[in-house]
């Protein structure tokens, strides 16, 4: 598909297939102008029913460290996630690549050496699993940098559709957005539903199989307790 192609896509199914459509609707008239950065309002994305995602310790550091990065230059900081789908609808994420093992470099894209990566880890994990997270991060600039945009949504379906091991769900792909906030916000396209939806269970899992939810979309779950799963 082309990118034109994916934008109308994904356009219609947030207007055809949320129960918000009529708000989507509205919401993409008044800033047509803005073209692929229009938001996306995160509150009232569908949510993926009886899913949860789990991140090791060692995950979630990194994304606070991205979080902090993303506020100190305002530039939005490109990662990948791997893991693995541990029962039916829960992940859990425990590798995190950048551009750069260090953390503080601040110029870091989808380069070659990420390319690279994400197909090595491809080839040796086809029909055993593997769940890649496609993930960026916001800063604090605009008034709807908490939000996806409608290109964030664009490239995940793209990057779905155009690539027959996501397509025929041999890798399962998922995208995450980290606001300047700390919300760490997880997305799901369907391809078979042809819909989007949102993770609204996050945890972050120590070492002795404690989990503690996290927050995302704004629903400040860390001052909720730890439990055991």
């Amino acid at each position: 598909m082309t990118r034109d192609e994916c934008k109308q896509k994904v356009i219609d199914i947030m207007i055809h297939k949320n129960p918000y459509g009529s708000y989507h609707q509205k919401n993409f008239n008044t800033y047509s102008s803005y073209g692929e950065i229009a938001p996306i309002n995160s509150s009232i994305i569908n949510n993926m029913p009886n899913a949860k995602i789990v991140l090791s310790e060692d995950i979630y550091d990194h994304l606070i460290a991205v979080q902090d990065i993303t506020v100190t230059v305002n530039k939005e900081f490109p990662f990948f996630l791997y893991g693995k789908e541990t029962s039916p609808n829960t992940i859990e994420f425990n590798e995190f690549i950048s551009a750069s093992n260090d953390r503080r470099n601040t110029s870091c894209s989808f380069n070659d050496a990420m390319k690279n990566s994400l197909q090595h880890k491809i080839d040796e994990n086809l029909n055993n699993g593997l769940v890649v997270c496609y993930g960026h991060s916001h800063p604090p600039l605009g008034p709807f940098h908490q939000n996806f945009s409608l290109g964030d949504f664009v490239s995940l379906m793209s990057m779905n559709e155009d690539n027959p091991v996501f397509k025929n769900r041999q890798v399962e792909l998922t995208g995450c957005l980290v606001t300047s906030t700390g919300d760490i916000n997880f997305i799901f396209y369907d391809n078979q539903n042809q819909n989007f939806y949102r993770f609204t269970n996050v945890f972050v899992k120590d070492k002795n199989n404690n989990c503690k939810p996290i927050d995302c979309y704004g629903l400040h779950q860390s001052q909720h307790p730890s439990t055991r799963i």
